[in-house]
C-alpha cells in the first residue's frame, strides 16, 4: 500500500534579508503555482519558513556567516524576500 506523497512541489532559490544579514537557501513551493502565491497562501499561518540548502551572510562582511543543510526563519524577522531563479 502506497502512501500519498502530496504535492509535488519544486525548490525555488531565494534570498532572504533579515535585519544585517542575508539567508540564501531554497524554499519548496507547490509546482504549478508562483513563490508569492505559495508564500501567501501556504505560509501565511505559520511563523517560520522552512529553507534548505541555507548560506547566511552579513551585510557588513562578504564572507559566510553560517552554513547548514536546513533551517527554519522567523517571519517576523524577515524584511524581504525574494527568488533568484525560477526553480531547481
Amino acid at each position: 500500500m502506497s502512501v500519498p506523497m502530496g504535492p509535488k512541489v519544486r525548490k525555488i532559490e531565494v534570498n532572504i534579508v533579515i535585519q544585517n544579514y542575508v539567508v540564501k537557501g531554497k524554499v519548496a513551493v507547490p509546482q504549478n503555482m508562483r513563490f508569492s502565491d505559495a508564500i501567501n497562501r501556504f505560509l501565511k499561518d505559520v511563523n517560520f519558513i522552512p529553507v534548505t540548502d541555507v548560506e547566511i551572510k552579513s551585510t557588513m562582511q562578504t564572507e559566510k556567516v553560517a552554513k547548514a543543510d536546513f533551517g527554519l526563519i522567523n517571519k517576523s524577522l524577515i524584511v524581504g524576500i525574494f527568488p533568484t531563479e525560477e526553480g531547481v
